[in-house]
Formats: C-alpha cells, structure tokens, sequence
C-alpha cells in the first residue's frame, strides 16, 4: 500500500462495497422518535426581545442551545465544571502515536440521526462509516471463536441499523463540540473551571453562583446530567419529581472502555481487522482501522455489571486482563503490547455514570417532569430526550429548550 495511503484504499474501497445502499441510508432521515425537529441548524427565528441566558453545562446540549440562541441574537454565557468541552463527547488523542485517537464516548451516528449529520455538514465536518469495511470480524461464545467475513458481519444489526449504515465524524467526534465552541456566536462566551454550586431564582432574575464569581441571568438552562444535578443547590428547591431522578431515582449505564495500543497490526496477518464480540458481554472496535501508521488500537467495550467489574480494578491490572483475554483471540495482544488506556464514566467526577438508563418505572413515572421547565430554568440533556445515550438525543433536547427560550416575550 505505497502508492496510496490506507485511508485513501479503504474510501476507495467503501465506495465500491458499498454502492448506492450506502448513499440511499444516508439520505434516510426518518426520526427514531416521534419528537418534531426544530428547524435546523442556524434556523431559529431572530427575537428582539432579546434576555441574557446563562447555560449550565458545555456538552453537546448546551453547545447547540447557545450557538442557536446566540444566532437569534441573546446575550449567552456557558458555565462549565470540566476543564474542557463536550462533555460526554472526548476524543481521547494523548498519548497515542501516529494520529491516532479514540472515543472516549459518543462515537457511532444512525443513518437516521439527521440533526447529528446536518450539524457536521452545517460545519463542513466530513462523515466516514464507523465500522471496519475490510478484513475478519470475531465473535466468541461460549469460548469457541469464529471468524465472520467482512460482508456478513457489516448486513447484521446492531439495533435496529444495519451495521454498515454507522456513521462517525471524519478527525473524531470532538470536531463537531469543537466547531460549536469555536464559531463566532461561542468563541468568547465559554468559561471552563466553573462548577456551579447554586441557582437562585425571583421574580426579577436569576442568579448563579460558580467558582467565587456571581452571574445575573433572565434565563438559566441546565444540562448537568442528573448523576450530579444535585451538586447544585436550587433556591426554591426544584420539583419533587426531579429531586427523586437527582438523588438516585433515575438510573444511568455504566460504561468502560478500555484501549491498547499495539507496536504492530499483527491481527492483519490472520486477515482480521481487529473488532469483533464476545459473550462477556463486550464489543471490540479497533479505532485506528482507517487511519495511517504502523501501530494499531484495539478497544474493549464494556458495559454493565462487566463495566463495574473492570472498574474496581488498577489501570495496569484493567490491560493485564484485556491482554489476557485477547490472546485467545488475537494471538500475540500481550508480546506486541504497547500501552494501555482507559476511560470509566461511572467514574468522572462530573457524569457519574455513560447516558440515562432509567427503568420503565422510573421512565413512566419522571420521564416528562426531568424537561420541564421550573420558573426561570429550563432544562435540557440527552437524558432529557427519547434517544438517550446518542449526540441525536442531546443536540434534540438542547434544541428544544433553546425554542423554548426563544419563543418567550
């Protein structure tokens, strides 16, 4: 492969195996939910009336409801906990060689996710098929490996999608976090290092105490995952409702992922491709499939009582057990290993958990009352949406309450 890079061979090679089912499943934007889309991107109506919105929360959510409501002229400022952007949204590239990155969280886009794939076209960010469209997949069950050939494996389903029909962000899932954080309506509006530790609203404003520094407010709109809402201190108290999803009654995943980088893609050799599942359960991606360079990720992706195993244990004792495991798999994952990294959202200090997972019960009991507006809070958050745990969900609901706020006089 000198002549041409191997993400220019493996483009080549998409569109050939691929064909007109793959541009058809594009332009199919048929909504998983029965929700109504705003009109979008850049699409909401200008407001004189215009209010200063103080947002809580720099995810993708609150990244999306600022940039619209910047556009429609509001004074905007984005508090946020973390020392970066996103959220749930991180593209981990340190310390990986080559160029190499991977998804610490939001990584696969459906066909159907059109707010998702608009906002990267509205952003001239390119899209790429998330999983490999050359060599072996692996399955293991029960023990028994068997190798599934590249076209079978792409036409089965993971959901409700046909697994060739996934799509990813071309440079990784931060670009489109990024490009709302760097557009001229956010640039300056960001403010990182800012836990919020209290909101209290009156009949006049609101106001919003972070970091030492006091923020006056018309309007607040609050993103924090409900795993951590109640590090917030409301005045008046919120609802009973979302005080019961804040402390507990509204559960979240657990998640972890696990990455190893190898000096080699010796997996290449037995024409595998380096992803694959096992019964553990886990799914294995390699991140680095399309990307240049000799070294290779392989990732293990771990959810649920396998995720709150492998949390417990050291990050040195999480790769010794991957590695001893791929061996059966990928014969040669411990002599060729290079350095392993890990990312648990139960974990982050500021999620407490990977996407919103609540019971039916819990679903039918609080699912209306977590968006609800109370007085001069708003609220928003893939957690607040139907398609929980996906950058639809939360681009949706940031959406919505940004519409919200704009349609007040």
């Amino acid at each position: 492969m000198s002549d041409i890079t191997r993400r220019e061979f493996i483009r080549r090679s998409i569109i050939l195996s691929m064909g007109a089912s793959y541009i058809i499943s594009c332009a199919d934007n048929e909504m998983s939910t029965n929700e109504e889309l705003p009109d979008t991107p850049g699409g909401m109506d200008g407001n004189e009336n215009h209010k200063k919105i103080i947002i809580i929360g720099a995810g993708i959510s609150g990244l999306v409801a600022g940039y619209e409501l910047s556009l429609a002229g509001h004074d905007i400022t984005i508090l946020e906990a973390r020392d970066r952007i996103g959220g749930r949204v991180l593209t981990i590239r340190s310390p990986f060689l080559n160029n190499h990155y991977v998804e610490g969280g939001a990584a696969r886009i459906k066909p159907s996710h059109n707010l998702t794939i608009d906002y990267a076209n509205h952003f001239n960010l390119e899209l790429d098929p998330f999983y490999a469209t050359t060599g072996n997949y692996v399955n293991v069950s029960n023990g028994a490996k068997t190798i599934i050939d590249n076209t079978t494996y792409l036409n089965t389903s993971y959901g409700s999608t046909l697994r060739k029909n996934y799509l990813k962000i071309r440079g990784g899932s931060d670009r489109l976090t990024n490009a709302f954080a760097n557009s001229n309506e956010l640039s300056n509006k960001i403010y990182l290092n800012n836990p919020v530790t209290s909101i209290t609203q009156n009949n006049d404003n609101i106001v919003v105490n972070s970091n030492g520094n006091q923020f006056q407010g018309d309007r607040v709109l609050c993103t924090v995952p409900l795993t951590v809402l109640n590090k917030i201190n409301f005045t008046p108290e919120l609802s009973a409702e979302k005080q019961s999803a804040m402390n507990g009654g509204f559960r979240y995943a657990p998640a972890t992922r696990i990455y190893i980088q190898y000096k080699n893609r010796f997996w290449e050799n037995d024409s595998l491709n380096g992803w694959g599942n096992t019964d553990l359960p886990e799914e294995i991606w390699q991140p680095s499939w399309d990307m240049d360079g000799n070294t290779g990720i392989i990732m293990s992706y771990l959810r649920w009582s396998a995720a709150e195993d492998m949390d417990v244990l050291s990050i040195e004792e999480r790769n010794n057990a991957v590695l001893n495991r791929w061996e059966n798999i990928f014969p040669g994952s411990t002599s060729n290993f290079d350095i392993g990294v890990s990312k648990s959202w139960v974990q982050d200090e500021w999620s407490k958990g990977a996407w919103a997972s609540p019971t039916s019960s819990q679903n039918e009991t609080l699912n209306e009352s977590i968006s609800q507006q109370e007085g001069r809070i708003h609220f928003a958050g893939e957690h607040a949406s139907s398609d929980r745990g996906w950058m639809q969900g939360a681009l949706f609901s940031g959406l919505r309450a940004a519409s919200e706020i704009n349609s007040l006089s």
